[in-house]
């Protein structure tokens, strides 16, 4: 913690002081990924992580019967399964640490924003 931090903490009220410290900007990751299922979007992270087993599940099986495969032709139809499969699952992925660096840099600005409150009372 900095010499700003602490200075900003002592002059921060108990309440306030709750807040601040539960806005904090050091979060676990599991904490972090339960954040993505709260808020107005809750339901479509739901679905994009439903979707991201799903792809998952069809990539492991399309690999799987590309390497028991017994032409050329079926070997390229597999493959070429898999490979979508597994860049849907990269877009998924994508898709949720995005959500995750948008959700730490709201808590980073209503923490800002808290700061600047206090200045203003203060």
């Amino acid at each position: 913690m900095t010499d700003l931090d602490q200075a900003i903490r002592n002059a921060l009220s108990i309440e306030d002081a709750r807040t601040f410290d539960r806005l904090g900007a050091d979060q676990p990751l599991h904490r972090q990924l339960a954040e993505m299922f709260q808020g107005q979007l809750a339901w479509m992270n739901v679905i994009v992580w439903i979707a991201g087993f799903a792809l998952f599940a069809v990539g492991a099986y399309c690999a799987w019967n590309f390497f028991y495969a017994a032409d050329l032709r079926a070997m390229l139809q597999w493959g070429g399964g898999a490979w979508l499969c597994f860049l849907g699952l990269a877009l998924v992925k994508m898709w949720a640490w995005m959500e995750i660096q948008k959700n730490a840099v709201v808590r980073e600005i209503k923490r800002v924003e808290l700061q600047v409150a206090q200045l203003r009372r203060g």
